[in-house]
């Protein structure tokens, strides 16, 4: 029994681990923030959050800026849903960068999954292409290691609703986006923001409940 108990106090204590270093993106507190990107952006379509903050949707031809610090590392990992109805858009994509400028083929920290025109835009310039989306694959859960293609720091994240072609009648929508340092510290379910103790705090209180574990057994 004391075996047991100590092994799921560890395990609690890892579980906590993991849940306290991710959260998800509440788009209710950044949608005020939010601007379009560089020139890419056509403020006529739509903006919204919905689902408590869970989600962010896009109609139209939109390219949307959200000032946010992000720091992407070899490890880390981006983790969304995503959906989109009405017409095929030409890109469905997520993107980070530190200023308002976009300039074709030198958009290496932007993530591309899908969209009429993804195949086209590899053909001219290198991108980080994750899958071929089209409208009619419904709910799809992507998990993209993005530290395998770009690292930095970041002080804005994009998302891309791209349809030059028809700027009205597309429609996205990013749900439970989080970028995570590892699988392990990603969340899966409802929007979290807990404060992130550090790795080397949680193991050394692992370590002490360890110890007092081992003293209250002998």
């Amino acid at each position: 029994m004391k075996l047991f108990f100590k092994a799921a106090l560890i395990a609690s204590v890892v579980l906590f681990t993991s849940t306290a270093n991710a959260a998800f993106i509440n788009f209710d507190n950044e949608v005020g923030s939010a601007s379009g990107y560089a020139s890419q952006d056509n403020s006529s379509g739509t903006l919204l959050s919905s689902n408590s903050g869970a989600t962010l949707e896009l109609g139209g031809n939109r390219w949307i800026d959200i000032p946010m610090n992000v720091t992407i590392t070899s490890s880390s990992i981006l983790k969304f849903s995503f959906e989109a109805s009405g017409l095929n858009a030409e890109l469905y994509g997520i993107g980070f960068d530190n200023n308002d400028t976009y300039t074709y083929g030198q958009i290496d920290s932007f993530a591309f999954f899908g969209g009429s025109q993804l195949n086209k835009m590899i053909r001219e310039n290198p991108l980080n292409a994750f899958g071929n989306y089209s409208v009619g694959d419904g709910i799809v859960n992507y998990s993209l290691n993005i530290g395998d293609f770009f690292t930095g720091t970041f002080d804005r994240i994009i998302f891309v609703l791209d349809n030059d072609e028809n700027q009205t009648g597309s429609f996205a929508s990013f749900s439970n986006v989080e970028i995570c340092d590892n699988v392990l510290v990603c969340q899966t379910a409802a929007i979290t923001e807990v404060p992130a103790p550090s790795h080397l705090g949680f193991a050394g209180l692992a370590l002490l409940i360890v110890g007092a574990l081992r003293r209250k057994i002998r």
